[in-house]
């Protein structure tokens, strides 16, 4: 199965729908509420939110929220969260 979905180039889409699933969960409600949008490329997970102290607080948690998401999905899929 997986050889056919990388075969396809559906590996990316996949991922990004998974961390968009997983991010309510491990970023928690109060993130989650306020972030507008998640989009994933090539190992950046971008993050936008509508809060420019929460933006700030998150870079502190970017490492932290990074092994989470990788842990969720088995295995490194995030390298590099981008807060926008």
């Amino acid at each position: 199965m997986n050889a056919l979905v990388d075969a396809f180039g559906l590996r990316e889409k996949l991922d990004e729908q998974a961390l968009i699933s997983a991010w309510d969960n491990v970023a928690g409600p109060m993130i989650a509420r306020h972030t507008t949008r998640l989009q994933y490329r090539a190992g950046v997970l971008r993050v936008k939110v509508d809060s420019a102290p929460l933006r700030h607080e998150l870079g502190f948690l970017k490492e932290g929220l990074m092994k989470l998401l990788n842990e969720k999905l088995g295995r490194e899929v995030v390298r590099t969260i981008a807060l926008d």
